[in-house]
């Protein structure tokens, strides 16, 4: 039995910042003679979750009081952090303790994380195991940010009810990107026959608002390979570069993967590309791994990293939707609509050539406009319709064009139908 006494937070909390950790090791290190302590900061190593998940059979000590914070988040819900606690658990036969800590470190908060287990070796086990297993993309999308992976259950909900049936892209382009990725990934004995490098990377570019996020999430969620996702390169205790060495180490690891960079240009700069190039298609084996990046201005990222057809061999292009396109997003949306609020196929023809110039992400704020306008006022959809986009013409006419005024350069060999 590991030996916590009941002050032990309320001690540790009442010492200097500078000496706390050091000071809480050897406290916990004399009380637990022929016990080896373990400390931890990283935020792959969550206990309060290994022990809520059942990733690890243990307990909330009731002999030391613990601060449990409840957080709310629009997408995530309700959530529990253990900021101080103290969980007691078993891993392989033998007993451990876990100590968790929260404290003022300077401008910012500091969390560690100390075990106490019978040996090293027997540590290193248990950190090595429920870092392994809450980091498993299974089930979940995994995510990078704050310089380590978590799971996030939202995102991967948001993108599992993801459908690309209800999105318009430009002649065969959504099938052709599909198959292109599935059939990769069903296709590494080719690869490695003819002696062809197994691996993939996929551009998605265009001005703002053309369906580039909502077709990766259908894309993803139409496709059986785990997905690493990479929010930001930034860490508390790692540059960008060690940032970057984690999110391939870890996506070789898992390969065969997707490993997503959305908004490419705000995730490299002048300080990392150089790094970024290298892992990409520098000594190191990315077998099986498919990069897909998105990008609303690629005339901001280096031309060596989206023009080299080795680093991104297959571009995409996402622009404002012609006449024939803003039509048929139109007639999807009517076909939503009950048959009361349906507008005549004249009207959604004339409104079509109409909105030249619209995203699509327009034509959406278009069509919930005149949804809402209609609920409020009733009458006739298409008489609605007409007024609302000489509201947002005019509208558009004081600021930003619907399609944000910017066209997107043209970059490498572009399939388009």
């Amino acid at each position: 039995m590991n030996r916590i006494p009941s002050n032990l937070l309320s001690l540790a909390l009442g010492s200097d910042s500078s000496t706390l950790c050091y000071e809480l090791s050897r406290k916990l290190g004399a009380l637990n003679p022929g016990k080896h302590v373990f400390s931890t900061e990283s935020r792959a190593f969550d206990l309060h979750e290994a022990v809520c998940h059942k990733v690890l059979h243990g307990r909330l000590s009731d002999r030391v009081h613990a601060l449990v914070d409840s957080r709310y988040d629009e997408s995530d819900g309700v959530s529990e952090v253990a900021l101080n606690a103290v969980y007691e658990f078993d891993y392989g036969g033998d007993d451990f303790a876990g100590v968790i800590v929260t404290y003022q470190a300077g401008d910012c908060t500091e969390t560690t994380t100390f075990l106490i287990g019978p040996s090293k070796e027997a540590n290193l086990g248990v950190f090595r195991y429920v870092c392994e297993r809450l980091s498993e993309a299974s089930g979940e999308v995994l995510v990078f940010e704050r310089g380590s992976w978590h799971k996030d259950e939202s995102l991967f909900d948001s993108i599992r009810k993801s459908s690309l049936e209800t999105l318009v892209l430009r002649g065969s382009m959504k099938a052709a990107i599909v198959d292109d990725v599935k059939s990769f990934l069903a296709s590494r004995a080719v690869y490695e026959k003819y002696r062809v490098p197994y691996k993939r990377g996929v551009l998605l570019y265009g001005p703002p608002g053309n369906g580039k996020t909502h077709f990766l999430k259908g894309l993803l969620a139409s496709i059986a390979a785990p997905c690493l996702y990479v929010r930001s390169l930034n860490g508390s205790h790692h540059n960008d570069h060690e940032s970057l060495r984690r999110v391939f180490v870890r996506a070789r690891a898992v390969a065969p993967c997707l490993l997503v960079f959305e908004d490419l240009e705000s995730v490299l700069n002048e300080h990392n590309r150089s790094f970024f190039l290298n892992e990409l298609d520098g000594f190191s084996d990315n077998t099986g791994i498919v990069v897909i990046a998105t990008t609303n201005y690629p005339e901001q990222i280096d031309p060596a990293i989206i023009d080299r057809p080795s680093r991104f061999d297959r571009k995409y292009l996402f622009d404002l939707p012609t006449a024939e396109e803003r039509l048929q997003f139109l007639l999807l949306w009517r076909a939503s609509l009950d048959a009361e609020m349906r507008p005549d196929d004249d009207v959604l023809e004339r409104i079509a050539n109409s909105a030249q110039g619209f995203s699509f992400a327009y034509l959406k704020e278009l069509t919930t406009s005149a949804t809402m306008s209609w609920m409020h006022r009733r009458g006739a959809m298409s008489e609605t319709l007409e007024d609302v986009i000489q509201t947002l013409k005019l509208e558009s006419k004081k600021g930003k064009t619907p399609g944000s005024g910017r066209g997107a350069r043209r970059v490498g060999l572009t399939p388009e139908a």
